[in-house]
């Protein structure tokens, strides 16, 4: 059996920075901790993302600020673990062998575009699992 190596935290956190400029980030104690901003699309809000990777884990993401919001009627975001972290791919889905900036990245900013779309309509239109956190949420 063939593994593919973990890429180093340090050119995982390069990677993201030579992509989007303004990413705030540090490597420490085997730990990659970063913030990007990400606009779905030219008519997005901006949003401000929270990402964590430590190799032999998946990566963390959730969305510091602004605050999401519950489209109206719904009791809990779609797609999003109990603990706030994003749900952005299937089990098995992501490998420490990926660029996060190739992956993650462009994972966190459809979500955020499904995300805009089910606040206006209430319906996600994303693909996935329901979470427990997504039990009173419009689908």
């Amino acid at each position: 059996m063939v593994t593919s190596r973990a890429i180093n935290l340090g050119l995982q956190l390069a990677a993201l920075k030579s992509a989007l400029p303004e990413t705030q980030g540090t490597v420490r104690a085997g730990e990659l901790r970063c913030t990007v901003v990400l606009q779905p699309t030219p008519a997005s809000r901006h949003y401000t993302a929270r990402l964590t990777y430590r190799h032999h884990r998946v990566p963390r993401v959730a969305i510091i600020d602004p605050p999401l919001a519950l489209h109206p009627g719904a009791t809990s975001l779609p797609h999003v673990y109990s603990n706030g972290d994003l749900c952005l791919y299937l089990p098995g889905q992501w490998k420490g062998s990926m660029l996060l900036v190739a992956t993650i990245l462009p994972w966190t900013s459809q979500w955020l575009l499904y995300y805009e779309l089910w606040l206006i309509t209430g319906h996600w239109m994303g693909s996935g699992h329901d979470h427990p956190a997504d039990t009173g949420s419009l689908k």
